[in-house]
């Protein structure tokens, strides 16, 4: 079973939610750390850290607000 590993969140596999790793070592990897620190504050991902498809959504929708303000 992999679980969310956003702070407060729930959300597993088991639980029928889809689940994505974050990029190890990449540009891109390094982008969704930080994007998801805008947020949660002191967020620091493990090497099998993932994020649930609606944390993912939200932090997507939050970063392209923060962008056009």
């Amino acid at each position: 079973m992999v679980g969310c590993t956003i702070p407060f969140c729930n959300n597993s596999s088991e639980k029928g939610y889809v689940m994505k790793a974050i990029p190890r070592n990449t540009q891109r990897g390094v982008q969704w750390i930080n994007n998801i620190n805008t947020k949660y504050k002191n967020w620091i991902p493990s090497n099998h850290s993932c994020i649930c498809e609606v944390k993912l959504f939200v932090l997507c929708i939050f970063t392209i607000l923060l962008l056009f303000n």
